[in-house]
């Protein structure tokens, strides 16, 4: 067992979101969004110096749009998204708030940033509350996606190669929506002995694991991977990151594909492992479509020091190498 100490959780947390203000000489990035817990901003915008906002305000899987850039900026391009920083002190800060952004547009602008070398501080606000479905059916017991538009890969992150693509690990990190662990399930067709649930446990709330449980009930018993379901807090990357590391440690290096069908915190998590890892890893995404007004009020605001696990050896800094080195622990 891996000690406390090479396991750390770099979490700032702010029981009340007003009560967070980012560092002078950084950026902060942001997207909008009707949802109350994305408004933190407004608390401080007016009033704080030394920061540049950069706000998103049209996303696609492709590319997105800041107000007062006049083009898109391709997600698909490093030089692009990088140009959201061009000109600063290469010692700026980059707060990348999470919360209201799509997981294309995040982790797109996660990857340029920490292949750049910044120092990145990924921002969330858990909600206070889901919205509950009027006429719930089975694994839907809240109101949260209008449809799926397909899996396809997130720009920037690669898929497994066809050596890879016939023994793999799935690890399908779970949220209350069951039909899209079902629907995953059916495309990518796992073996069902190689099938590695994560639920978030603790929850944002105490009875989230047990609505989890209940959502996805079809799926992991009819895959009877209800007996190989690992556990990680909801709200933090690091332990689903860390917990990657030793489900990837225990399946002997096998390939893997990560299923974000979770939190964002895990999705943040499982981004992270695959910039790190050496192991291949394709992360699976299906780009649900959220409905407006899924979640109501505003709880924690956590603040991630996400470049703090990178080091020299970390996969993102090494191109094409064939025989790559174990990322080094200390």
């Amino acid at each position: 067992m891996r000690a406390t100490k090479d396991t750390p959780v770099l979490t700032d947390t702010f029981e009340n979101a007003s009560d967070f203000r980012p560092c002078d000489n950084s950026i902060y990035i942001f997207g909008s969004t009707g949802e109350l817990r994305a408004q933190h901003i407004e608390s401080w915008r007016a009033t704080i110096v030394g920061v540049k906002i950069h706000e998103i305000t049209l996303e696609s899987q492709n590319s997105f749009t800041v107000k007062d850039i006049e083009s898109p900026i391709s997600l698909r391009s490093e030089v692009d998204i990088q140009s959201l920083w061009k000109g600063y002190d290469p010692k700026v800060k980059i707060y990348l708030d999470i919360t209201g952004l799509t997981h294309s547009v995040w982790a797109g602008i996660l990857k340029a940033a920490l292949s750049a070398r910044l120092e990145v501080l990924a921002v969330y606000v858990e909600p206070d509350m889901y919205s509950r479905s009027s006429a719930p059916v089975e694994g839907q017991i809240y109101d949260l996606s209008n449809s799926i538009q397909g899996i396809s890969p997130l720009p920037g992150f690669a898929t497994l190669s066809s050596r890879n693509n016939d023994q793999f690990t799935f690890v399908p990190l779970l949220g209350f929506e069951g039909p899209r662990l079902r629907y995953i399930v059916e495309q990518i067709q796992p073996g069902y002995e190689n099938i590695r649930p994560v639920i978030g446990s603790p929850g944002f709330k105490p009875w989230y694991v047990f609505e989890t449980y209940v959502g996805n009930k079809g799926a992991l018993q009819e895959t009877e991977a209800w007996q190989s379901i690992r556990y990680a807090p909801a709200n933090c990357p690091f332990s689903c990151f860390y917990l990657l590391e030793e489900i990837s440690a225990d399946t002997s290096g096998r390939a893997l594909k990560v299923a974000l069908i979770g939190t964002k915190p895990h999705a943040l998590g499982a981004v992270l492992f695959t910039l790190s890892s050496h192991v291949a890893v394709e992360l699976v995404h299906d780009h649900p479509i959220r409905k407006a007004g899924r979640t109501g009020g505003t709880a924690r605001l956590l603040v991630y020091h996400v470049s703090a696990l990178f080091d020299e050896a970390s996969a993102i800094f090494i191109k094409r190498s064939v025989n790559r080195p174990r990322r080094s622990k200390t």
